[in-house]
């Protein structure tokens, strides 16, 4: 699991989520594919990425670690994990 991290996206090499930089001077300028009507800063967008990730290996139902780093992540975007199982 590895996330591509630049100045204008984030990609991932197992999933076909993605991030995309929207805008050069605002603070929540950051884009999701899964969660498209949000504005977000950098990290969040990073955070969502992991998530995407962790998510789309679905260890997460069965690794603790995981289970808990998906917790996290979901908790950085303000969104319960189970709300975004969904989404994603």
């Amino acid at each position: 699991m590895t996330l591509y991290v630049t100045e204008w996206s984030v990609t991932s090499d197992i999933t076909t989520e993605s991030a995309q930089r929207v805008a050069e001077k605002w603070t929540r300028s950051w884009r999701l594919s899964w969660l498209p009507d949000r504005l977000l800063t950098r990290e969040q967008a990073i955070a969502g990425m992991d998530l995407a990730e962790i998510v789309s290996t679905q260890a997460f139902r069965h690794d603790r670690m995981a289970h808990l780093r998906a917790v996290h992540c979901a908790g950085q975007l303000g969104i319960p994990l189970e709300q975004l199982i969904t989404e994603l």
